[in-house]
């Protein structure tokens, strides 16, 4: 059996990506936290939690050897990141940014409006890939 201390790489070196993700128990739980995203110390921050208000969350690793940068909560390849540190920057998710969001994403669909032509959407490659547990 498999404990959640071994690391990505231990796992990910005798098995194929597939098998990992059925191999990897979580102690990070989603409950009593804000929606937004989490980095998962526990696994070197290569592995984030969507967490929503109600409790519910699903994990997610970062594509491409990259990590999860929880002050800027997005995927990256910088070796600087301070994933033992990333607990300290959870309270960014209880910042309000909806607006935000609602604005670029406006701001976004008129530009696709605009210029369909130049987007291709096979050439889009998530930076993300979720991880899907039974």
């Amino acid at each position: 059996d498999r404990t959640r201390l071994e690391t990505y790489e231990e796992i990910s070196s005798e098995q194929n990506d597939i098998d990992v993700f059925a191999n990897l128990t979580f102690r990070f739980t989603c409950k009593d936290m804000p929606s937004g995203f989490y980095a998962d110390m526990d696994y070197n921050c290569r592995i984030f939690h969507v967490c929503e208000n109600s409790g519910d969350g699903f994990p997610v690793i970062c594509a491409n050897d990259t990590v999860f940068d929880q002050k800027q909560r997005i995927c990256t390849d910088d070796e600087n990141i301070d994933c033992q540190h990333a607990h300290e920057w959870y309270y960014l998710n209880e910042l309000s940014y909806s607006a935000d969001i609602e604005s670029r994403t406006t701001i976004t669909e008129e530009i696709m409006e605009e210029d369909e032509s130049k987007v291709d959407q096979e050439d889009i490659v998530p930076s993300v890939l979720p991880l899907m547990i039974d």
